[in-house]
């Protein structure tokens, strides 16, 4: 069932863009978080946690072997934070949400800057 629902069969070029897109969408989720609509962002995180995990993999197949330590380190990273956000999400502990939030956010924009900066170089040699 997971591989009829969530094979996305995207490039990697199109994965990154969704993953670009996902953090623009947790960006834009800051009024749901301030309005407390927990349900809303429980649905919405685990959503894009479960299509982030297939996009990381199809993300990493752009780069050489040897700059794929950083993309893994920073990308298990972003999945540690993703479950965190979701447990916090979960629970009613809010200051613990906004600190999961903004660490996500965090790691997200640093995934994206790191593969575009690692495209860069890759394209340049």
């Amino acid at each position: 069932m997971q591989s009829w629902y969530f094979s996305s069969g995207l490039s990697p070029e199109e994965a990154v863009a969704r993953i670009r897109q996902t953090t623009e969408g947790l960006h834009d989720m800051r009024h749901m978080l301030d309005t407390m609509s927990w349900r809303y962002m429980m649905f919405y995180i685990r959503l894009k946690s479960a299509y982030l995990d297939l996009d990381l993999k199809n993300a990493m197949a752009t780069l050489s072997e040897n700059r794929r330590k950083a993309f893994v380190k920073v990308a298990n990273e972003v999945v540690d934070n993703m479950a965190e956000l979701d447990r916090y999400v979960r629970s009613p502990k809010v200051y613990e949400l906004y600190v999961y939030y903004e660490k996500t956010l965090k790691s997200l924009d640093d995934l994206v800057t790191l593969h575009t900066a690692l495209l860069v170089l890759l394209v340049e040699s």
